[in-house]
């Protein structure tokens, strides 16, 4: 039954703003209906975290009569106090969308076609086990594959068990790279980085790192930005924000820096080098803890000070040169310097290099001396968990228990490029492909590939809560369950100080047929002989392993489940007396416990960072960058390194390059909170909120400088035509000064075939006009490297 959101909450006795809402369609259950006319109107709360993104914010749940009316945030969750955004508000949305997949579906007609027959779960799983027990049989366990996109909980570990249990390592995860990831792995070899506190740096630099609108936790750097804003006065803090467009984080830095997109690292080099040359740095750091620094003829500080002083910087980034010399003093000055790197610095053609680069601006700085400013982070109670990785010389995906440095990347950062490893004959042919929480026909820059490949393969199988771009390209579309009618736990948060796991649990039975994720692989493998991942005394669902998971962190005594009101000063006076905030004797009562407060966490668990216990810090040189290109050919072959070629790191700078005609701009795509992955277009309130600022609702628009705008004689307003070699789009203008005149600005997230009506060809997608160029250090696509044209388009 369908009935607006206002009659809805009516029917419950709310009236006001609070039934208006944004939502224009709810689904509602015929059985929820009746029970709301006779129902006795009682109210209950449940606790959980939520699913809309990887951050791990704990949610609690107002329901009528059972039935869930609005969510908030869960006041005692650490990561997000009690604080919530947009997408988490918008969550009821993805429960009752109208367009939600009801039962399984077969493609009927050719691939590419959105054709579907709707079949029964006995059938779909019969079909796919009869896939899998064919592999099997065959000895081919290596042509099955699992794409899942990564959101941070323990389900993603559960599916490569599975693809492990399978016989294969064709696990392939989705996600964005952490903060400083690309960076710090190459300077020091850790997976992962090192996190970082906030509280303890007075002078923040952020390279492209959008921390409030994009990946780890927006709400929780949200909460701290405000706190570390209000103490500015008192702390002399300064917040510095380096990118072509003032995101969130420009606006509420002390101070934008704008620059030309893909020349961020060659700032911080040129940053290193006024630190060099007034020999402000950290010498017993660099001493003690550092290779490659002084001493060869290829040296960190002979390229610095060859390469990259302020009037050679200025050219390539248009950064004044007074400017470079002012941030490096300030920087270099700072008792506690940080400087972070990630967001559109990880989308460039110079990815690694950039944080690689800032990462060396860190070592130079004193940062990494700095007492609390860096942290470690410790494992969980159950031990390590096994890293999905990609050889860069075999281009072999596995599963290990630690990355080797000199042959493996995390296989998140190659992850987008799989049909051209499958093109290079890196990849074997899959017969059966599984894609799960990712929808790889709208994310990547080169779609066409992904059409291919995945047309090839006999049998793809998607799970799915709503039918999207990639549907048309499945044999099989399996219903799937939201994170509001599903057990899961969230992870430890990148880059966050703190150790903390986020307990999902159904709120609701599921609706419309679909079932969980975990539970349909736990019936795959069962089917196929293979009972290993449950232990015989752990049950038979996925809420059972989860259950499994925690006993170990039960067992060790650490942390304690979220609490209310209790300081961290007093945690430490009872862990001292060998007391706990909650007393549970046995698993059952911490078990309840964790379903009372939402989730587990150790406040106090990562230790300062100690250097001398870790490899020591790489610093960028030329004779690195040029064995890395080699050795990395894989992904982006021979680039840089054919003598006569300019230097790989002078090379490294190319993408950095102005337009070349009066109508021509560096497109670069940007993300806003409410549609981190395009997957809020599938939700009204997210669509009305992500165009507030430019009052371009249910649209996409681009933003434009006023100077360019005036040159091209176009006005705030005005429909524009983008146009690139893979095609155009049409655009609603919006002059602002928050631009790089050198760049247009578009915001990612819309122009979907699919996702549901809300979202189905509205608006457009500014990465589908983007050549596929890529960041031969890492395998990372490239946002911000494509030139388009602008013409004015007369209504």
């Amino acid at each position: 039954m369908k009935i607006t959101r206002r009659n809805f909450l009516q029917m419950l006795g709310i009236t006001g703003v609070a039934a208006g809402g944004i939502s224009q369609v709810w689904a509602i259950p015929d059985k929820w209906i009746e029970k709301l006319q006779y129902g006795p109107r009682i109210e209950t709360w449940k606790m959980s975290t939520c699913g809309q993104c990887p951050a791990g914010c704990g949610i609690r749940v107002r329901l009528i009569d059972e039935i869930p009316v609005r969510i908030f945030g869960n006041p005692i969750a650490p990561v997000n106090s009690g604080f919530i955004c947009p997408m988490g508000e918008a969550g009821l949305e993805l429960l009752y969308h109208p367009d939600r997949i009801r039962q399984p579906m077969r493609r009927k007609g050719k691939k590419g076609e959105s054709s579907w027959v709707p079949i029964s779960w006995e059938e779909a799983l019969g079909q796919i086990s009869q896939g899998l027990k064919g592999l099997l049989k065959n000895q081919q366990a290596d042509r099955f594959g699992f794409f899942f996109g990564d959101r941070n909980t323990l389900l993603t570990h559960f599916a490569g068990d599975f693809v492990t249990r399978m016989g294969s390592t064709n696990f392939f995860p989705w996600r964005a790279p952490g903060i400083n990831e690309l960076g710090l792995w190459q300077a020091i070899g850790e997976y992962p980085p090192p996190s970082f506190d906030l509280d303890k740096t007075d002078y923040l630099l952020t390279f492209g790192t959008n921390l409030l609108e994009g990946p780890p936790s927006p709400v929780y750097f949200n909460r701290l930005y405000g706190k570390l804003k209000e103490s500015r006065t008192r702390t002399g803090l300064k917040m510095v924000h380096v990118d072509a467009r003032m995101s969130q984080a420009g606006k509420n830095a002390t101070e934008w820096v704008q620059i030309r997109p893909g020349s961020m690292g060659v700032l911080a080099l040129g940053m290193a080098y006024v630190i060099l040359r007034d020999k402000n740095f950290d010498e017993e750091f660099v001493a003690r803890f550092s290779v490659d620094f002084r001493g060869g003829k290829e040296d960190f500080q002979t390229m610095v000070a060859r390469d990259y002083p302020p009037d050679k910087v200025f050219a390539v980034t248009g950064v004044p040169p007074g400017t470079v010399l002012r941030l490096a003093r300030e920087f270099s000055s700072a008792k506690a310097p940080l400087a972070l790197s990630g967001g559109t610095s990880d989308r460039s053609e110079t990815a690694l290099f950039t944080q690689w680069a800032v990462a060396g601006l860190n070592a130079l700085s004193g940062s990494f001396s700095a007492k609390g400013l860096w942290r470690e982070p410790v494992p969980l109670p159950w031990g390590p968990t096994p890293i999905p990785s990609i050889n860069t010389r075999s281009g072999a995906f596995s599963l290990k228990p630690k990355l080797a440095p000199d042959t493996d990347l995390p296989a998140h950062w190659a992850s987008e490029e799989l049909p051209h490893l499958r093109s290079a004959g890196k990849l074997p042919d899959l017969e059966m492909l599984m894609i799960a929480q990712v929808d790889p026909l709208y994310l990547p820059v080169d779609q066409k590939p992904w059409q291919e490949w995945l047309s090839r393969i006999p049998q793809v199988v998607q799970f799915a809560t709503l039918i999207d771009d990639t549907s048309p390209y499945a044999d099989l579309v399996l219903p799937a369950t939201t994170y509001l009618e599903q057990w899961d736990m969230t992870l430890p948060v990148p880059n966050l100080p703190f150790s903390q796991l986020g307990l999902q649990q159904p709120i609701v039975p599921p609706l419309n047929g679909a079932r969980p994720i975990g539970d349909v692989l736990l019936a795959l493998a069962t089917g196929q002989g293979v009972t290993t991942l449950l232990s015989e005394k752990s049950g038979k669902s996925y809420a059972d392993y989860i259950g499994e998971r925690l006993k170990p962190v039960f067992a060790s005594g650490k942390g304690t489940p979220f609490f209310e009101a209790v300081s961290l000063k007093f945690l430490g006076e009872l862990r001292e007396r060998g007391w706990q905030v909650y007393s549970y004797p046995a698993f059952a009562d911490f078990w309840r416990l964790l379903q009372e407060k939402g989730g587990w966490w150790d406040p106090g668990e990562y230790p300062e960072a100690e250097w001398k216990k870790r490899k020591k810090f790489a610093f960028p040189t030329l004779a690195r960058l040029n064995a890395l290109l080699k050795e990395r050919a894989l992904l982006s072959p021979g680039q840089g390194t054919t003598k006569g070629e300019p230097p790989s790191n002078k090379w490294m700078e190319g993408p950095a390059r102005k337009p070349e005609a009066p109508d021509s701009f560096l497109l670069a795509p940007f993300t806003t909170l409410m549609n981190m992955t395009g997957e809020g277009a599938s939700q009204p309130l997210l669509r009305e909120l992500s165009g507030l600022i430019p009052r371009v609702y249910w649209q996409t628009w681009a933003e434009m400088h006023p100077k360019r705008a005036e040159r091209l004689s176009l006005k705030d307003g005005d429909l524009i035509r983008v146009v690139s070699g893979k095609g155009s789009v049409t655009l609603y203008l919006k002059v602002v000064p928050t631009v790089s005149p050198e760049i247009l600005g578009v915001p990612f997230g819309q122009g979907h075939k699919e996702s549901g009506r809300y979202a189905k060809n509205v608006g457009a997608n500014p990465v589908a006009l983007i050549d596929p160029l890529v960041d031969p250090l890492s395998g990372r696509a490239s946002w911000q490297s494509m030139q388009v044209r602008v013409e004015k388009v007369n209504k």
